[in-house]
């Protein structure tokens, strides 16, 4: 029987960062055309009903499974690969790890580090040399598979449904919806808003949560960074003090003016897609963020916000005056981002995939 597996090495239920959220939709629209089994680290409640069977990953269902299954889903992970001949595998590259880890582990890592870069770098090259199907999330990550033999689609991020915008009014909350990782820039956020309050722009800088739904991936240095902004922005920053559950994002994103996400200049900016973009746009939500990568070329041609000049404060500070002041740009804002819901809607942005994996259906196995 035609079966198919989502893979993610990342926590799936009440709390879920962007591999999560991605692998929890893919599963959802696959199983409209295919027997599904998600594999993943369950915690928690799951974020919804679903059409499909969920596995813990590592456990005995979960690698029947993996045999099982006539295609399987999932980014270059330990764990994850072709596991019988016959059997098709799709790559899901949207998630430039490599050069996240560059920024993470800075220009000197330590003997562990280069282990772990070593690592990547050989399922990267794995994925690119025998992947059935490659996933990118953008046209400009193309550049990095050039070698790929392949075929390679195109799947950003979606939305689950297409919300009205809310009609309450909104709070001058400037939110910060995701991590605060090496690669991105939450001094400069706090910078801003402490500067918009100095010249009379009442507003308040939120991040939505601190540590990632991942018990085992809690980074100390990361978290005192945090502290560390906090304290030096009172009374003008503050952070919500668990990262927050999934089916409440969005409520918090319509109590809020609008939505920010600021890198540091580096070669991560131009290759990532900024996953919490789309809670942005799933809740009319205006987005300031920083100049170069897919979120400001989005930004700047649907009108949908303020692109920044990387590490700006003055300009960001700009922007979220523009955003609160000026109440037709704001309201041009809400209502680009409405027009471009349905676009990403996650029935919309899966359909290379389920077109690849229909196709296969109709084909005896290899």
């Amino acid at each position: 029987m035609f079966g198919v597996v989502v893979h993610t090495p990342d926590v799936v239920g009440e709390r879920m960062a962007g591999p999560g959220i991605r692998a929890w939709h893919f599963a959802g629209e696959l199983a409209k055309h295919a027997t599904t089994t998600l594999i993943c680290k369950r915690e928690g409640e799951l974020p919804g009903p679903c059409g499909f069977r969920v596995a813990a990953r590592g456990s005995a269902e979960a690698l029947v499974a993996m045999r099982a299954a006539s295609v399987v889903i999932g980014q270059p992970a330990r764990g994850f690969g072709r596991q019988r001949r016959g059997q098709r595998v799709v790559y899901d590259l949207f998630d430039p790890v490599l050069l996240e880890l560059r920024e993470m582990y800075g220009r000197h890592p330590s003997m562990r580090q280069r282990i772990h870069l070593g690592a990547e770098r050989w399922r990267v090259h794995r994925a690119v040399s025998e992947g059935d199907l490659l996933i990118v999330a953008a046209a400009k990550q193309r550049e990095l598979y050039r070698d790929a033999t392949a075929p390679i689609v195109e799947i950003p991020f979606g939305i689950e449904d297409i919300p009205v915008a809310s009609g309450d009014e909104r709070e001058n909350i400037i939110l910060w919806g995701g991590g605060t990782w090496e690669w991105l820039d939450p001094a400069i956020a706090a910078e801003a808003v402490v500067e918009a309050n100095r010249r009379g722009v009442d507003c308040r800088l939120l991040f939505l949560g601190r540590s990632r739904p991942n018990r085992h991936s809690v980074d100390r240095r990361r978290e005192d960074r945090l502290d560390a902004i906090i304290a030096n922005s009172a009374p003008f920053v503050q952070s919500n003090d668990a990262w927050t559950p999934y089916r409440d994002r969005l409520s918090w994103l319509r109590r809020s003016k609008a939505a920010i996400m600021l890198h540091r200049p580096t070669a991560e900016a131009a290759y990532s897609i900024r996953t919490r973009l789309f809670d942005a746009i799933a809740a009319a939500v205006p987005v300031i963020t920083t100049e170069n990568g897919f979120a400001a070329e989005l930004v700047a041609a649907e009108g949908l916000g303020v692109v920044v000049p990387a590490s700006d404060a003055a300009a960001v500070a700009d922007g979220i005056e523009k955003l609160i002041r000026d109440d037709d740009f704001y309201a041009a804002s809400v209502s680009n981002l409405i027009r471009i819901q349905p676009r990403f809607a996650w029935d919309v942005v899966t359909r290379p995939l389920i077109e690849a994996v229909n196709e296969w259906q109709k084909q005896p196995e290899r």
